[in-house]
Parts: structure tokens; C-alpha cells; sequence
């Protein structure tokens, strides 16, 4: 599944490809954190006393000496997530006795999903495209050329992000692209400024700021 540079439609997704979607979310947000002993498993199932469960996503990592174990649900839908969506992910929260819940939606989430998910610490998170405008001229030519540094980052940025979603929307943030994979691509930016115009960009500074705002 190669997503570098093409516009996706989650919507038409099969939801085993949106899954895999979630799936590189997850572990790249893991690798930014650089979580201890960091796994992760996709469509894994689980029998407990109470039965068998699927998971779409579970992870795990040492904290502490502490195993924490995250169970996450990928919700492909073309409304909205309700409550009782999340109230299912919780009951399976406590049936597997897992730590932390996510729930990774294309669409918005309802207030009553919102407010239910913050009162037990569950994690939503909303994945949107991203539409790069490069793709074609008007006449219908692509204009796109590799030794443009500036349509590099266009190019090779993923073509969608993902919001972790709050009460309060000015508390959202981007878990992704990470900060890693967007200094990656910036640096190759830069090293092609530097090339064909003789600058550079100050990516010390560009960091520090960040550091300051988280």
C-alpha cells in the first residue's frame, strides 16, 4: 500500500485498507514517542473467559516495567460516529483488561462520543485527506517535475493527516505525519533549495519552536 503520492477517498476504502492506514498512524506516532519494546498487530483476535474478541489494531509497549496494552477500532463509516461506538470499544477495554482505547474514524465524531470517550480516557482520533494541487494544470497536463524543491514536499508528504479530537477543538493536534517524517522531507527541500538557490533553511530553530509548543 503505497500512499506517498496519491489523493485517497476513505470513503470508497474497503475497510481492511483503511485499517492499514490506521495501522501506519500508530506506528509512526509510536516511533515519534519512541515507545519501549513497541508492538503492534493488525486484525488480531483475543479469547477471554467471556468469549473471543477482534481487535483491528492492538499494541502494546513497556512502561514502568508495566506492559500497557492499547486496543484500537477503525471506524470506515459515511456518518458520523455515535456513542455507542465508543461504549463498545470500552466494554472491550474491560473485558480484555487493557490500558488505553483509540478510535480512528474518516468522519467527525458526535458531542455524545466525544464527552463519552473523554469521561474513560478513551483517544479519537479523525483521519482527513489531504488534496495536493499539483496533480494537474488546468489544461489537464501534470506539472509535477522531481527537481522542484518546493513541489517535493507537495509530493511526498501523506496525502492525509490524522486530528486527535477534543471537547474543545482548540486542543486539537496532528499526531500525523510525525515531526519526523515531516523533517525528513524538509531536509531533502532544503538540501535541493540549497542547490539550485544558495540558501538553507534553519531546522534548529523550526524544532526549538515546536519543542516550546508541546
Amino acid at each position: 500500500m503505497d500512499s506517498s503520492n496519491q489523493i485517497i477517498d476513505f470513503y470508497d476504502l474497503p475497510p481492511i485498507d483503511f485499517e492499514k492506514y490506521c495501522y501506519k498512524i500508530l506506528k509512526g506516532y509510536a516511533e515519534e514517542e519512541r515507545l519501549k519494546d513497541f508492538s503492534i498487530e493488525h486484525n488480531k483476535k483475543i479469547r477471554v473467559s467471556d468469549g473471543k474478541y477482534q481487535i483491528d489494531i492492538y499494541a502494546s509497549f513497556i512502561a514502568l516495567g508495566c506492559e500497557i496494552k492499547i486496543l484500537c477500532e477503525c471506524k470506515r463509516y459515511k456518518n458520523p460516529v455515535n456513542r455507542d461506538k465508543v461504549v463498545i470499544l470500552h466494554k472491550k477495554l474491560d473485558s480484555l483488561g487493557a490500558h488505553k482505547g483509540i478510535m480512528i474514524s474518516n468522519n467527525r465524531f458526535q458531542s455524545g462520543a466525544i464527552q463519552y470517550a473523554k469521561k474513560h480516557g478513551i483517544a479519537l482520533i479523525q483521519v482527513s485527506t489531504r488534496g495536493p494541487e499539483y496533480f494537474s494544470h488546468s489544461s489537464g497536463i501534470d506539472t509535477y517535475s522531481e527537481d522542484d524543491p518546493f513541489l517535493y514536499g507537495e509530493k511526498h508528504l501523506p496525502p492525509y493527516r490524522a486530528v486527535l479530537i477534543t471537547e474543545d477543538s482548540d486542543d486539537d493536534f496532528v499526531v500525523y505525519p510525525t515531526y519526523a517524517e515531516i523533517e525528513r522531507i524538509y531536509k531533502k527541500m532544503d538540501q535541493m533549495i540549497n542547490e539550485q538557490y544558495g540558501i538553507s533553511i534553519d531546522f534548529e530553530s523550526l524544532k526549538k519552536r515546536k519543542e516550546q509548543d508541546d
